[in-house]
């Protein structure tokens, strides 16, 4: 059994893969608040319905960022407790990743076609990935910060930057949920590329990010 978690996407999310690959539990509440004291009993919930017990997870799924900082040190921190305290392994999956994946789900493109996935950074600046489809699968090329009104060349920009930065490409913006993070998470850790707790770590792509928040603190109170 596989559980993925995302509090990223300003929602609490919840997905359940059994072993052999089948999707058997799937759901969002929308918000950005409160999510610490939602997405505990979200799980209780989902292992309630399902008659599972926490024991036989046998892998934890969670979206590493980049994004919001809360929401990937809330995904973060309740996968590594989980892990520690059930002996199961965990996949970090990349929000940016995650985002192509959503697109390529709900969009039929060609192969070879360009994705980049682009999230609001704030600040003047997005989180940016770049991916391409190769014969249905995302090969991801690089992720990075790129500052408002750059010029990106791609035949699809996804996500809820896409209006901030500029290209002559096709925009969408769209929101993954757990369900895609299992679904990119269930094959590396069928290929044992799960790992522990203490190697299960946020990917923030802005590195003063504690510095960042204090800022933003200061901004507002002025």
């Amino acid at each position: 059994m596989l559980v993925a978690f995302d509090t990223i996407f300003d929602q609490c999310a919840i997905a359940v893969m059994t072993a052999d690959g089948q999707m058997i539990y799937d759901k969002s509440v929308a918000g950005s608040r409160g999510q610490t004291e939602i997405i505990l009993p979200m799980l209780d919930e989902a292992l309630n319905e399902l008659g599972i017990d926490v024991k036989e997870v046998l892998a934890w799924a969670f979206n590493r960022g980049p994004g919001a900082f809360s929401g990937i040190r809330i995904n973060t921190a309740v996968v590594q407790a989980l892990s520690v305290a059930n002996d199961a392994p965990c996949v970090g999956i990349s929000s940016l990743k995650a985002l192509a994946y959503a697109l390529i789900s709900k969009k039929n493109l060609p192969n070879n076609s360009r994705i980049t996935s682009v999230i609001d950074a704030r600040q003047n600046q997005v989180y940016a990935g770049d991916f391409v489809l190769a014969d249905g699968a995302l090969v991801a090329k690089d992720e990075y910060l790129l500052d408002y009104d750059s010029v990106v060349v791609s035949d699809v920009i996804v996500g809820n930057g896409a209006d901030l930065i500029q290209s002559t490409a096709q925009k969408l913006n769209l929101e993954p949920t757990a369900y895609h993070i299992a679904q990119l998470a269930y094959p590396i850790w069928q290929a044992g590329g799960a790992v522990s707790a203490e190697q299960a770590l946020p990917v923030y792509l802005r590195h003063n990010a504690w510095k960042t928040l204090a800022e933003q603190g200061k901004k507002q109170a002025n």
